[in-house]
C-alpha cells in the first residue's frame, strides 16, 4: 500500500501503528502466518464480501519526489 493511500486510512481510523495493538496473541499470529509483515502497521481491509478485516500491513517508503511536494 502506498504512504498516502495508509496516510488516509489513518486519518478515517482504519489504520495505525501495530504498538496500539495490546494483545500479543494477535500480533503473534500475524507474525506466524504473515512472515513477510514488517511489524509495524495495521489496517481494516474489505474482504469478498466487503466485511472490515484487521490485519498487518506493510506500507510503501515515500518517494523522495512525492516527499518534496
Amino acid at each position: 500500500m502506498s504512504r498516502a493511500e495508509y496516510e488516509r486510512l489513518v486519518y478515517r481510523g482504519l489504520a495505525g501503528e501495530a504498538p496500539a495493538i495490546e494483545s500479543s496473541a494477535v500480533l503473534d499470529r500475524w507474525r506466524a502466518d504473515h512472515p513477510q509483515w514488517r511489524r509495524r502497521y495495521w489496517a481494516y481491509t474489505p474482504d469478498e464480501h466487503g466485511v472490515l478485516r484487521l490485519g498487518p500491513l506493510n506500507v510503501g517508503r515515500t518517494s523522495h519526489a512525492h516527499a518534496a511536494a
